[in-house]
């Protein structure tokens, strides 16, 4: 199996390439197929396992190409866990929070690429309202931080930042709040 590097943009593979082609290039075609499988089995989509992948080679190739080649091997699958950890993340949220465009628009589902059917339609916007209604009932600094960090995309540092606030505080109240929303669908599953 060959990567498809033509969806990568020409200036991230230059990039690539000028920084220590040989050996490089030859670790990246040593791990690109456990880490497409790695990622497959964890998104169970072909198509997002090769968008981490090839972000995972575009990081490591940018930002430790120049460590020893001793040290690849940890860095690149760290790379990996966290872009397939981030990808999980997203998904949990775009279960649960809708966005706005504007007030006379309709709700859609957030960054939802697919129409879905009306039955499913209907219960996403059952769980929509009640996850809203959730979060109204939750402490103003744990709704701050859940909408900052899932809604918004948001590094801990940046929302304790943007909260004035310590990350072991951003932590908790991000933690509390989704466990709340997570106990509210777990209750409604039932």
């Amino acid at each position: 199996m060959q990567l498809n590097t033509s969806r990568l943009d020409q200036q991230g593979c230059d990039q690539v390439m000028s920084l220590n082609p040989t050996s490089l290039n030859g670790f990246l075609i040593s791990v690109e197929k456990k880490a497409y499988q790695m990622a497959v089995i964890a998104c169970r989509n072909e198509a997002e396992a090769l968008d981490i992948v090839q972000d995972a080679m575009l990081k490591f190739a940018v930002k430790y190409s120049e460590k020893p080649s001793d040290e690849w091997k940890p860095l690149f699958y760290r790379i990996v866990q966290n872009l397939i950890m981030d990808w999980h993340r997203r998904q949990k949220v775009r279960r649960i929070i809708t966005f706005w465009k504007d007030d006379d628009e309709q709700a859609e589902p957030w960054l939802s690429d697919e129409k879905a059917e009306p039955e499913q339609e209907k219960i996403r916007e059952q769980m929509t309202q009640q996850s809203l209604l959730v979060l109204q009932t939750l402490p103003v600094k744990q709704q701050q931080c859940f909408l900052l960090r899932a809604w918004e995309g948001l590094s801990v540092k940046e929302t304790a930042q943007i909260m004035n606030c310590s990350e072991g505080s951003v932590k908790t109240h991000f933690s509390r709040a989704s466990g709340k929303l997570k106990q509210m669908m777990e209750t409604n599953d039932d």
